[in-house]
């Protein structure tokens, strides 16, 4: 496993306007304090109910080890749709089935990736996308999961972490990824917003042709685990092992790449997870 360098890191939140959709962007931008060479790019998406200021602990520790990224917030599936609800259940489930929030989502990600491209501190070559739960099939539509025919597939994406994707009605619907992807889940992943269980979670991983997929099922994790809540011990893991995973795609360093390759992950995760790979 390669030294991580923590660096100091700065948080600064921005409201962008996409004008051909009129349609604002909030974003949460975690940047190491001092870059003196442009370096890669990370979009995160959150899942239903989510805002900007959530998955702190991952973008924080990113940015700390040399990334800059970007969290969005997706109006219409952020946390407008609980607040104030008297049953918030039933207004997310008609939010997570709500066809504007698929085609927007994929697009916020596609456009916070143009706006950070103007930025000199980016590197155009070294793009990433990351997401959870909901976020995590904004994640997969990136790559080029079709969702009812439509593709929303961004190219200037070179690798992608999803944590808890949702299963979608067909296997079909991934046969245009060819990026490599880091999935992430646990064995008591289950959702109550569309009734999907742990074993839904590995769907993608299964049927994505591949190369370049590895599943990472953590033991006794959670849906909310990967959203920063439960043992600190599953966070430190997923801390440490996608950014291992951002090193070997985004800065291609060779060393992280046997890492993951090799026998470096089983090492770290040991009896806490299993590791899949093809």
């Amino acid at each position: 496993m390669t030294e991580l360098l923590l660096v100091a890191v700065l948080a600064t939140n921005i409201t962008w306007h996409d004008a051909a959709r009129n349609r604002d962007v909030p974003v949460r931008i975690y940047a190491p304090e001092k870059i003196t060479a442009p370096v890669p790019l990370i979009v995160f998406s959150h899942g239903l109910g989510g805002t900007r200021e959530g998955y702190a602990y991952l973008g924080q520790y990113w940015a700390s080890n040399g990334f800059i990224c970007v969290h969005v917030q997706h109006l219409g599936s952020d946390d407008a749709v609980w607040r104030g609800s008297t049953n918030k259940l039933t207004t997310m489930r008609r939010a997570v089935t709500n066809a504007d929030n698929w085609r927007d989502r994929p697009r916020d990600v596609s456009f916070a990736i143009t706006q950070m491209l103007r930025d000199p501190r980016v590197n155009t070559n070294a793009i990433g996308v990351a997401g959870h739960s909901f976020g995590a099939h904004t994640t997969l539509e990136i790559l080029g999961l079709r969702v009812a025919g439509e593709s929303f597939r961004d190219p200037r994406v070179k690798a992608a972490i999803s944590m808890s994707s949702p299963r979608p009605p067909s296997g079909q619907v991934f046969s245009d990824i060819a990026t490599p992807c880091l999935h992430l889940t646990g064995t008591k992943d289950d959702s109550l917003i569309v009734n999907t269980t742990a074993k839904d979670r590995r769907f993608a991983f299964d049927h994505i042709a591949g190369p370049g997929q590895w599943l990472v099922t953590l033991k006794d994790a959670n849906h909310m685990t990967f959203a920063g809540l439960g043992e600190a011990k599953h966070h430190d893991l997923i801390r440490q092992i996608t950014t291992e995973f951002w090193n070997a795609f985004l800065k291609n360093d060779p060393k992280a790449k046997s890492w993951l390759a090799g026998e470096g992950l089983e090492k770290l995760v040991g009896t806490d997870a299993v590791v899949e790979r093809k």
